[in-house]
């Protein structure tokens, strides 16, 4: 039975050739490249990873723009541009794992009470955990200030916010949450690699009376070191008086974290507040309160993908109908000026 295999490798091996059709007959008829890529745009990512990507040289030539293409429809964004050195692999993790443009905080503005959430009890105790955590409340709807802005995406399907109660002064409530980014999906090869914006984000609001302080802290850290400490390799310290004509409305603190170097692997976003002034403080609670929602933490699409070359003028599709022996030629040959030029 065995004999009837033959165990011995084929040494036969036809190079790839651009000058020919290969890839490009299918069902005895000939497709142009552009219309090969737009059904290839069409079909699944595991059929399109695991089929398709193995034909032959030509298809495997063609699936980093075809991954581009679904990365576009996945995220809904016209203003990714093409790059020809951004390898296939970057677009499938942003299209099929869908790791970027998404935010990582969890629990952004207490649709779930403050699950997800955390004291931090290095700076506060283990006894004050309760006191703090009773401090810290959630309204379904923003009491005695004005709705949160329809236009963020993040407010379309809730109005709950965070409700700071106001303690004595130096005792600031504030909670934090660790954002692992290895665990999101996020390979540290990425992260050193291609060093993709990380962009932060906060609403915060205070009622009318008097000046309140908020602060936000966000700090990235590398992994941890011989003392079992995480290593701080960049922070944004941001704090803000809001009184007077401020007050009684939502405000927004935005930034973006940008050549950061190597070596980042986790997140921590802290944000509080607290009395600015001292005042004459009641028995009890004082009257005031501080809002905040809308916490924002997403790794963008790495900047060296969002080139400035623009996709229309590499890849624009001619609009003639041509024979197939000679204007195939004209095509190819096109197709390779593209890609010399960019």
């Amino acid at each position: 039975m065995m004999e009837q295999f033959n165990a011995t490798p084929s040494n036969f091996h036809v190079e790839f050739d651009e000058e020919n059709d290969d890839g490009l007959i299918l069902c005895d008829k000939f497709l142009p490249v552009e219309m090969l890529m737009k059904i290839f745009a069409h079909i699944d990512c595991k059929t399109t990873i695991m089929n398709c990507l193995l034909v032959c040289k030509r298809w495997k030539t063609l699936m980093t723009y075809v991954w581009y293409k679904k990365t576009k429809q996945t995220l809904m964004d016209k203003s990714i541009l093409w790059n020809n050195e951004v390898p296939w692999s970057i677009y499938y993790i942003a299209c099929s794992k869908k790791l970027f443009e998404r935010n990582l905080i969890r629990n952004h503005s207490g649709a779930i009470g403050i699950c997800k959430w955390e004291i931090p009890t290095k700076k506060i105790g283990l006894n004050n955990v309760q006191l703090f955590r009773s401090l810290i409340l959630v309204e379904k709807l923003p009491d005695s200030v004005p709705e949160l802005p329809q236009t963020e995406p993040l407010f379309r399907d809730t109005q709950t916010c965070f409700n700071f109660c106001l303690f004595e002064k130096g005792e600031i409530p504030s909670k934090e949450q660790y954002i692992h980014l290895e665990y999101e999906g996020i390979s540290p090869y990425i992260l050193d690699t291609y060093q993709p914006p990380i962009m932060v984000s906060d609403w915060y609001c205070c009622p009318t009376g008097d000046p309140i302080i908020y602060k936000l802290n966000v700090s990235l850290y590398g992994e941890r070191g011989p003392n079992n400490v995480h290593s701080l390799i960049k922070c944004l310290k941001f704090q803000d008086i809001v009184e007077g004509e401020r007050q009684n409305q939502w405000l927004q603190i935005s930034h973006e974290f940008r050549n950061y170097g190597t070596g980042v692997r986790s997140i921590c976003f802290e944000h509080k507040a607290g009395q600015y002034r001292d005042i004459k403080w009641k028995e009890g609670f004082n009257d005031n309160t501080f809002k905040v929602a809308g916490a924002y933490v997403c790794v963008k699409l790495p900047k060296n993908i969002c080139s400035s070359t623009s996709t229309k003028a590499v890849f624009h599709t001619r609009r003639q109908h041509c024979e197939h022996s000679k204007n195939y030629r004209s095509m190819r040959q096109w197709c390779k000026e593209m890609r010399e030029r960019y």
